[in-house]
């Protein structure tokens, strides 16, 4: 009896431990995404460029970035609310979730209020 107490107590602990592991690997990952997608904004501002960068969760609202090459970037959940975008490269480019209201699409039409994850049109 006392062996399975022993091996029940090892056992939680090591369970314990690595719940413990895994949450701190996970806060400290979820920083530097913070990080890396500050850091690939002003690349992108400055540059006008951000090809395959992380910009998940970016807020971009406003922000000029016609010709913009942002193929194969993760936008996921990206605010883009009255930026341009006019020319911009999004090919491969992850875009679930975005928020593109207001924004001159890469042909230049307006996106309207709603659009997410992708460009709605005005109905012509």
């Amino acid at each position: 009896m006392l062996k399975k107490i022993v091996s029940f107590s090892t056992l939680l602990l090591v369970l314990t431990t690595l719940t413990v592991l895994a949450f701190e690997r996970s806060s400290r990952l979820h920083a530097l995404n913070e990080l890396d997608v500050e850091k690939n904004k002003a690349i992108l501002l400055r540059t006008n460029k951000c090809r395959g960068c992380y910009l998940a969760h970016a807020k971009l609202s406003g922000a000029d970035l016609a010709y913009a090459d942002l193929r194969m970037a993760n936008l996921v959940g990206t605010t883009f609310i009255r930026a341009t975008l006019y020319g911009a490269d999004l090919s491969g480019a992850k875009i679930a979730g975005a928020n593109f209201s207001g924004a001159q699409w890469i042909d230049g039409s307006i996106c309207q209020t709603g659009s997410i994850g992708r460009c709605i049109k005005p109905v012509q």
